[in-house]
């Protein structure tokens, strides 16, 4: 039951996620807003999941992506 809802909440947080992601082409990279609030490193996980290389919170706790 833990892994069932474990799951469901993963789910749910990846369809956020793919919902937030800007489509980017040329030098535009995503960017992702809430995510520099959580605890951890999900910043640089999202933007992984987007294909960058990783990301980094800016002052305005905006995720900023990086290109690989």
């Amino acid at each position: 039951m833990n892994y069932l809802s474990l799951l469901i909440v993963f789910v749910v947080r990846l369809l956020i996620v793919l919902g937030q992601v800007k489509s980017f082409g040329g030098n535009e990279w995503p960017t992702f807003t809430g995510v520099c609030e959580l605890q951890g490193d999900w910043c640089t996980t999202q933007c992984q999941i987007a294909g960058g290389s990783g990301g980094r919170c800016n002052k305005v706790r905006l995720c900023v992506c990086s290109p690989l």
